[in-house]
């Protein structure tokens, strides 16, 4: 079932308060080889630092966050794994012996998307390899607190299913009640049918990452 949820309108004409517009990058965030489409769309500082673009993908889509990552600058349609070390920013692991990426500390969504149409890759959990293609959509001027999610399409399958061909056949045996592992689909699945969407939860995670503000005492 395709689930699909909007939040507020990006723009606010005219503002109706004094608050301070931010200037913010609206990011479409979508998780490859799926239909109907798994994606989110979100507004985020532009100088936001990549660790934590990292934590706003894994609340926005609502993964689990207990992999490793890895961001990359595509050229037209690489993919992740074809993307060289230079155009790769990871966090440091003493564990691999190929080419090391960039720190991913070291750099902000800024330095690496700057105009529309700017594509970036998000690669969650090296193993299932689950692949996000980030699209820069429009950089806005406004009054919402970022980060902030305003749509979100489909849910994420569950972790550690295999990747989207192993997302695909569980989905399909939490359908048969038949088949001799409906009890595993099930476990992983839960009640709700596949791609259901908990868009209310989504964005309380979220806004769990925009920063406090202060009470004047």
């Amino acid at each position: 079932m395709d689930a699909t949820v909007f939040s507020e309108s990006v723009f606010i004409h005219p503002p109706k308060s004094k608050a301070p517009m931010n200037t913010a990058y609206q990011l479409r965030i979508e998780l490859r080889d799926f239909k109907p489409a798994i994606y989110r769309v979100v507004l985020v500082d532009p100088a936001t630092p990549l660790p934590k673009l990292h934590k706003l993908i894994q609340s926005a889509m609502g993964w689990e966050d207990v992999h490793l990552h890895g961001f990359a600058v595509p050229l037209k349609s690489e993919r992740y794994y074809r993307v060289p070390a230079s155009r790769r920013y990871e966090k440091p692991n003493p564990d691999i012996w190929s080419e090391p990426a960039n720190n991913e500390s070291r750099y902000k969504l800024q330095d690496l998307m700057r105009q529309p149409k700017d594509k970036l890759l998000y690669l969650y959990d090296f193993g299932d390899d689950w692949e996000h293609v980030i699209n820069l959509k429009s950089v806005v001027e406004t009054e919402l607190p970022l980060p902030h999610l305003l749509k979100a399409q489909q849910g994420c399958p569950p972790e550690d299913c295999g990747g989207p061909p192993g997302a695909e056949h569980w989905a399909g045996v939490w359908r048969d009640k038949k088949h001799d592992d409906y009890a595993v689909a099930l476990q992983m699945f839960g009640k709700n049918e596949p791609g259901w969407l908990d868009f209310e939860a989504l964005q309380k995670a979220v806004k769990k990452l925009q920063p406090k503000i202060r009470k004047p005492c």
